[in-house]
């Protein structure tokens, strides 16, 4: 992987597709790195305010202790990132965007819009989702794991296939797409017996 220097990016990001590059620790304020396809580059630790990833692929990226404060992923698509504890509620656009097999662990997702957003097998361990909109959101087959819900906004809310260890459905949220055995599996956590009939 190639360690880029702050004179290089202007040249860099003209470039439709950024590959095998480390960008980290520079400042990428206000770049346009929209429509491109990313692949296997590292953002560790950059300023990333107010650069535009809309409509690119960007796979197997690391963005460990990145700045995404303003940063517009409208549209993107996600892959197989490392994305673990970034602050995705100060102004970050998310809109349209797609996560697969990306790792958001302990990421803020506070009081952001999520509304209609796709995350597929993704792990999302002691994600704060307090305050999102995650109204017709798909967290399918993601690990959910100790997560926190207070005050989410959620309307058929597609969670089938994740692990909710930590969720409580007495408090919310409301309006989740669940299948059977993840029902019964919140029910035994609080304390309930589910036995079918004979």
């Amino acid at each position: 992987m190639r360690q880029l220097t702050q004179l290089e990016l202007v040249e860099i990001v003209r470039q439709s597709t950024l590959r095998d590059l480390s960008f980290e620790g520079l400042n990428l304020a206000g770049c346009d790195l929209s429509d491109k396809v990313i692949e296997e580059c590292s953002f560790r630790q950059c300023m990333l305010t107010d650069v535009h990833f809309n409509v690119s692929t960007i796979r197997s990226c690391d963005f460990t202790e990145a700045d995404v404060h303003g940063t517009n992923f409208f549209a993107a698509v996600i892959e197989g990132c490392k994305m673990m504890g970034l602050h995705f509620g100060r102004g970050t656009r998310l809109d349209a965007a797609t996560f697969k097999n990306t790792n958001l662990d302990y990421a803020l997702f506070r009081n952001a819009d999520l509304a209609k957003l796709e995350f597929t097998d993704c792990s999302m361990l002691e994600c704060d989702f307090n305050g999102a909109d995650l109204s017709d959101a798909s967290l399918v087959n993601c690990d959910l794991t100790d997560a926190e819900w207070r005050n989410v906004t959620s309307h058929s809310t597609d969670l089938r296939g994740s692990r909710l260890q930590g969720l409580d459905l007495r408090v919310g949220p409301y309006g989740v797409v669940l299948t059977t055995h993840q029902l019964v599996g919140l029910a035994e956590d609080v304390g309930v017996q589910v036995i079918d009939p004979e």
